[in-house]
């Protein structure tokens, strides 16, 4: 066995390891959190549920039995007839003729195209984690969106409160002539418009929660229960050293070195094709006796080994053959350059928005202490002089603004951080 084939075989060692684990930590899963659905429990359902990545895994498996197809020697002819004019013979008519022959390719042949079909199964194996690394990041993506869509609610329910509680103090204000109807108005409108976003904050969960469950290959109205806390995600890796984890070893990227392989073992098969094929065979004839004369071994039965070869002379094909690969070959090099720069332009926009986050962060964290203060203030002054109402609900309303955009500084530095790990080395 070559160092490549030994390769090869780790790789389907380590895909079979991989698959075993991924199976027992669903069924850990499936036992131990039946009502909570972390990220971690979604991400590994992908792998056991979602019908695209089965699909590709049964096509990787069915390209690996080409394999055994092609490195057979082509079948043997037999053949068989009957002389309908006998033709004579010094010992007697020939009666009846049965041949074989087996075609015998050059030595390597088989081989080599073993080879080929071996390289193209692992440029399907390498498809397979492309599609789950876009299927994970769906899943993450639309987890974080529903956590958020969730926290949404959250904080406008709480602020719905708030509202409830400000609506009842102004409404005994104006009861005791201290303030003008308009203030219960503006306040109940504020309100209804809060109710309003909690609604479309539910019709929007509905979208993506359909989205995770397409991932997942059920029921788009499966439910999804968030279980995880979010804080602001850190990434171990700076910027600088980024780059050296985006390698040849990325499925993105060895996708297409294997596609390279595939060009230079069709090749090398190539070149074996262009070598003589032989043949090796036996004819066996019935004689009958001769009845008119009685001679020494009358009616003996013939016996002739037969060996062929064909020999390829017209070689222009070959050798457009071996030219379509090389131009094969220099194509993919381009598309692997510009695969390690789109990359890496996408792991640099994914970076920018995390520190984006972070330092909108930083920001709105800032300006909600400002507004409590002066919102500390304000409702003082409103409630014994019955001025400034309209800034208190101003300052009201901006501090919902500024709790969403904090959550959502948040969520943005998930997302990213997801993005990247989309494109890392796993």
């Amino acid at each position: 066995m070559g160092v490549e084939d030994q390769e090869w075989k780790h790789v389907q060692i380590r895909y079979v390891m991989k698959r075993l684990g991924i199976l027992i930590a669903c069924t850990v899963a499936l036992f131990t959190n039946i009502n909570g659905q972390p990220l971690a429990d979604l991400i590994a359902l992908v792998d056991e549920e979602n019908l695209r990545l089965k699909s590709i895994n049964q096509e990787y498996l069915s390209l690996l039995e080409r394999a055994p197809q092609v490195g057979q020697l082509p079948d043997p002819e037999v053949g068989a007839g009957v002389f309908v004019r006998a033709p004579e013979t010094r010992v007697g008519p020939q009666i009846f003729r049965l041949g074989a022959s087996q075609m015998l390719p050059w030595k390597g042949t088989l081989q080599a195209r073993q080879d080929v079909a071996l390289a193209r199964a692992r440029v399907k194996y390498e498809e397979i984690d492309m599609e789950r690394r876009s299927l994970v990041y769906m899943v993450k993506e639309a987890y974080f969106q529903l956590y958020e869509l969730g926290k949404s609610q959250e904080i406008i329910r709480r602020n719905i409160r708030i509202f409830e509680t400000l609506d009842r103090f102004t409404l005994s204000r104006v009861e005791s002539g201290k303030s003008s109807s308009a203030d219960v108005l503006r306040v109940q409108l504020k309100r209804q418009e809060l109710e309003q976003e909690l609604q479309l904050l539910e019709n929007r969960k509905v979208k993506v929660r359909a989205r995770l469950n397409q991932a997942l290959s059920r029921p788009v109205d499966t439910p999804v229960t968030i279980t995880d806390t979010l804080t602001m995600a850190r990434l171990d890796l700076d910027r600088d050293t980024l780059g050296g984890h985006l390698n040849a070893t990325h499925p993105a990227i060895a996708m297409l070195t294997r596609s390279q392989e595939v060009a230079r073992k069709e090749q090398a098969l190539n070149v074996l094709s262009g070598k003589p094929t032989f043949g090796v065979g036996l004819d066996y004839i019935m004689v009958n006796e001769r009845k008119d004369v009685d001679i020494p071994q009358n009616g003996k039965d013939i016996i002739m080994p037969m060996a062929r070869v064909t020999i390829p002379l017209n070689r222009t094909r070959y050798g457009a053959k071996d030219r379509e690969e090389e131009l094969r070959i220099a194509a993919i090099e381009d598309r692997k350059q510009d695969m390690q720069v789109l990359l890496l332009a996408e792991i640099e926009s994914a970076l920018s928005e995390m520190q984006d986050a972070h330092l909108k962060l930083e920001l709105y964290e800032k300006l909600m202490r400002t507004t409590r203060a002066t919102l500390a203030v304000l409702e003082t002054t409103y409630s014994t002089s019955g001025q400034g109402f309209d800034e208190l609900l101003r300052l009201q309303n901006e501090l919902v603004t500024y709790d969403l955009k904090v959550l959502r500084a948040i969520v943005q530095s998930h997302i990213a951080k997801a993005m990247i790990e989309r494109y890392l080395n796993s």
